[in-house]
């Protein structure tokens, strides 16, 4: 029986909740599409009719707004990536399928967003490299990589005591593996099981003289027709400088951590809210669907035969031999949809205060800037957490990875904007700045109230002081009494 895919406890605990946060962010037809798993089928309604309930309800895809906005804040600025020179040209295509080191970081952002966990695996290509310089290696097309790994396909992990450190000492990724088909038309995959792990090695060069030592291997399984573990290839134990790593290149993105331990997503608190409204939304529509047309009642007439039909319509008139019959509509009068109504309202406006406060309309008449920065607390604190331990771990593996190139570059780092909301500068502020400047106060010379202008964003980061003295000295002065 295949082991490979068993996969860890805490990942089964979570990947319920990470199904729902997923379908959420694909939005209305994954939700459609998972049927009874967010909307229980009425009782004695059949196939048909629950297809065509669930085809009436409206999903109201809070959450992938929220997301949006919320990694656009995160990317309001450029991020400061601060690596060597011979690294930059690299970083264009990171992961060897045309994703720049930008793309990597903002989906990255995404990810830990929508799951609250992603990792990224620093890899190279391992072929006979000996005796080459760098420059060679690079021209043969052999270069680092970096892969970016959502929550679902980290599926199995274990952390050991090394020396003075937990380290992570196994994971197991899973990829889809394309196949050839029989016609180049088809499209076959398979799933495959890349096990990273600190396995014994003995070692006989490196000075280490054939002891045994812990070093990062990489094999690749299959699950085969036998429901067996089949491994793929041979074992790799990569090597950097030509010798084999003591660490498994692999760094975990969390809320609030860089560690294997698993977070909770930041927003499964609308995530669930999100699906409440939209089970609200289907009780609605459902209502409407039965009440919303107006009914034909027909009393004291009996059809002649079982195949007689009554039309409705300006073309067709009913004329019945019983002067007593009636005919009316029924029509509904009651106030439990507007109940229903009321309260998609009100959960609309519990989505907004947990993270969806775009989707909200702001009274900004009457909201101090004071006021809406406290009301933005909250989604300041998620994105501060999340934009340091991104920062953290896309900091960790741009090192790796410029040591793999041939570059040890310690000083590398990344850091995401954290300056989510423009500051601005309110008609005061600027007066008293102003008038400070006029008097010589210390602190507000000439470069100094330019400074702060940049910082608040009154003035574009891109332009310097000289600029603006000479657009300033330019602008022609207008005479008295002459409108501009």
């Amino acid at each position: 029986m295949a082991t490979v895919n068993k996969t860890h406890p805490d990942y089964d605990s979570m990947a319920d909740t990470w199904k729902s946060c997923r379908d959420c962010v694909v939005g209305q037809r994954a939700v459609h599409a998972a049927g009874t798993r967010y909307l229980p089928q009425l009782t004695d309604q059949t196939d048909a009719d629950y297809k065509a309930y669930v085809t009436r309800t409206l999903f109201y895809n809070a959450t992938w707004r929220t997301i949006s906005s919320l990694s656009g804040m995160l990317f309001r600025k450029e991020p400061v990536i601060e690596v060597s020179d011979s690294i930059k040209p690299m970083l264009e295509d990171v992961t060897m399928s045309g994703k720049s080191f930008y793309v990597l970081a903002k989906e990255s952002s995404v990810e830990v967003l929508t799951s609250g966990r992603m990792g990224i695996l620093v890899d190279y290509p391992q072929e006979s490299v000996e005796g080459k310089t760098v420059a060679e290696v690079q021209a043969m097309g052999m270069r680092p990589s970096m892969q970016l790994y959502p929550a679902e396909s980290i599926i199995n992990w274990k952390t050991s005591r090394i020396g003075n450190s937990t380290v992570l000492s196994m994971l197991v990724l899973t990829e889809s593996v394309a196949l050839e088909g029989d016609s180049e038309f088809e499209h076959n995959s398979e799933i495959r099981y890349r096990v990273l792990d600190l396995a014994p090695r003995a070692t006989l060069d490196g000075g280490l003289g054939g002891t045994i030592s812990m070093a990062y291997r990489v094999r690749v399984f299959r699950v085969n027709n036998k429901d067996e573990d089949e491994q793929i290839g041979p074992e790799i134990f990569p090597v950097m400088n030509n010798k084999p790593l003591n660490f498994i290149p692999f760094f975990f993105l969390g809320v609030d951590s860089t560690t294997p331990e698993l977070d909770e997503p930041p927003l499964i608190d609308l995530v669930d809210a999100n699906l409440a409204h939209y089970r609200l939304d289907a009780d609605h529509k459902h209502g409407l669907h039965f009440t919303g047309l107006p009914t034909p009642v027909v009393s004291g007439y009996t059809k002649e035969n079982d195949n007689e039909k009554l039309y409705v319509g300006s073309s067709s008139a009913w004329v019945f031999p019983n002067p007593e019959a009636r005919a009316s509509y029924l029509e509904y009068t009651g106030q439990g949809l507007a109940a229903i109504a009321s309260e998609k309202e009100k959960l609309e406006q519990y989505m907004a205060v947990l993270g969806a406060r775009l989707l909200a309309s702001e009274k900004k008449d009457t909201e101090t800037a004071q006021t809406a920065q406290i009301h933005r607390a909250g989604e300041s604190s998620i994105l501060s957490s999340i934009a340091i331990t991104i920062n953290k771990g896309l900091t960790q593996a741009l090192q790796v990875f410029s040591a793999w190139a041939g570059v040890e570059d310690k000083e590398a780092k990344v850091e995401l904007n954290q300056e989510f909301l423009p500051p601005g500068i309110t008609p005061q502020e600027l007066t008293a700045l102003l008038q400070g400047w006029q008097m010589g106060a210390p602190g507000l010379s000439d470069q100094g109230l330019f400074d702060i202008l940049q910082k608040r964003e009154v003035v574009a980061p891109d332009v310097t002081l000289e600029d603006e003295q000479e657009r300033i000295s330019s602008k022609p002065i207008p005479k008295p009494g002459v409108n501009e």
